[in-house]
């Protein structure tokens, strides 16, 4: 009984690490697109450390909010307006 409960939770702990290293991936993913849409979208390059400082906070807004930012990255993963659409409809910036 104890190798029963010690290969769940074995098991449960890498299904747990590997589904946050894919929605960690996902969520670089798409807040490398936000930064490369708001440099697009305001004409402008963005600087190193505004960049840097840009993607922690796109990070952690993401991991926290990681089903309604990666739903609008799924649907629209090369469209800066229609990602920046979707970032506003579901209240992102707020």
């Amino acid at each position: 009984m104890k190798f029963v409960r010690f290969f769940l939770l074995l098991a449960f702990l890498f299904f747990g690490l590997f589904c946050q290293d894919i929605v960690e991936e996902k969520c670089q993913l798409a807040c490398e697109q936000f930064i490369s849409c708001t440099e697009k979208e305001l004409k402008l390059e963005l600087s190193v450390d505004v960049k840097r400082t840009g993607r922690i906070q796109c990070m952690d807004g993401c991991t926290t909010h990681n089903s309604d930012i990666l739903q609008c990255f799924d649907q629209e993963p090369t469209s800066c307006k229609g990602f920046g659409e979707c970032l506003k409809q579901i209240g992102t910036f707020e």
